[in-house]
């Protein structure tokens, strides 16, 4: 790659947040009284929210890449903070009168976290290779289930934790440090494995893929898998970030992780012609998070963010997708207009 090409995909990389963040510090600074955003401490907040979002949305990816469409993510995400949490601190407990700056517990909690996390997904992964039922409809019956679940586990107490010793990653640095590792470990899976071969060659024409010998059945445990993976990485922080979830609360808590998760994989892929997958989804998660925390500093109410979020995900869908009608128009009136100077 020519230097001239790493810069010019480095701006076509960095263009969105860059814009997304100047936008909304000329607006809070012109329209509100609000001055915190922008500062280090926000962009601080902004980025945990952003790992947070970037690891669900890697989680779905490739499913999503595939056409499996799974919006039981969110609600796995947090029902397995809450089926863990009595089973952490019964361990806890005892470490931390032993010693009452042992940080342990929090890696029982992302121990547990990933292993429930893996066999709830691979729940998903039976009941679509045995029923052939879609995982759009199936996902969503889980949800359902998951959500009375949520009401009964730990006697409905939701996930509480209190102190370092719990909430260790969801502290700086370690929140960062575990968030990275985790999209490093995805990024050299989805891109130099068969398996992640396979995933993208499913997603560019599934026929294809089955008739070069690529075994999709293996491929959802694997995508299933993975992203129980991912996902306990993600439950875990989620609970050590907030510190308590209510089980009154989840279903919209739910929805709202999906839907600001979503729109980072497509950002994710589009991005992939200039950058790596892996580094767009996070980017693209980052310019989520940050038009939702400018439109909060902007004193506007929090619903808008869903609005804002819509209409942010269709803009950038049409121009990126009529991305070469634009080129292709440009190029048309720059020809006319050569032909027209060559007439005269």
């Amino acid at each position: 790659m020519t230097f001239k090409r790493a810069v010019g995909n480095t701006w076509k990389t960095l263009v969105w947040p860059v814009a997304i963040y100047v936008l909304f510090l000329i607006l809070t600074r012109v329209f509100s009284t609000q001055t915190v955003f922008g500062n280090l401490s926000s962009l601080d907040s902004i980025a945990k929210q952003a790992l947070l979002s970037a690891l669900i949305a890697l989680a779905m990816a490739c499913n999503m890449i595939n056409d499996r469409w799974d919006f039981s993510m969110g609600i796995i995400c947090v029902t397995t903070s809450f089926i863990v949490t009595p089973i952490v601190k019964a361990i806890g407990e005892p470490i931390i009168e032993a010693n009452p700056t042992a940080v342990s517990p929090s890696f029982v909690l992302l121990v547990l976290c990933i292993v429930v996390c893996m066999l709830l997904c691979m729940i998903n992964a039976a009941l679509y290779l045995i029923f052939k039922i879609p995982t759009l409809v199936i996902s969503i019956g889980l949800m359902l289930i998951y959500e009375t679940i949520e009401r009964v586990a730990n006697d409905g107490a939701g996930a509480k934790f209190s102190g370092l010793n719990y909430t260790f990653f969801g502290r700086s640095p370690w929140i960062y440090v575990l968030a990275i590792a985790a999209m490093l470990i995805f990024f050299v899976i989805f891109t130099y494995t068969k398996f992640g071969y396979n995933v993208r060659s499913l997603g560019y024409n599934q026929g294809v893929a089955n008739n070069i010998g690529v075994n999709e059945k293996k491929n959802v445990i694997l995508s299933y898998l993975l992203c129980g993976f991912i996902l306990g990485i993600a439950s875990c922080v989620n609970v050590s970030l907030k510190g308590s979830i209510e089980a009154s609360s989840t279903f919209n808590n739910n929805m709202g992780m999906m839907f600001t998760a979503f729109p980072a994989v497509f950002i994710g892929l589009y991005l992939s012609k200039y950058t790596n997958f892996t580094l767009g989804v996070f980017i693209g998660a980052f310019c989520i998070k940050m038009m939702t925390a400018g439109i909060l500093a902007l004193g506007l109410p929090s619903a808008v963010q869903d609005i804002g979020v819509g209409l942010f995900l269709f803009l950038f869908i049409a121009l990126t997708t009529n991305q070469s009608r634009f080129f292709d128009a440009k190029n048309r009136r720059a020809a006319m207009k050569a032909a027209k100077a060559s007439q005269k």
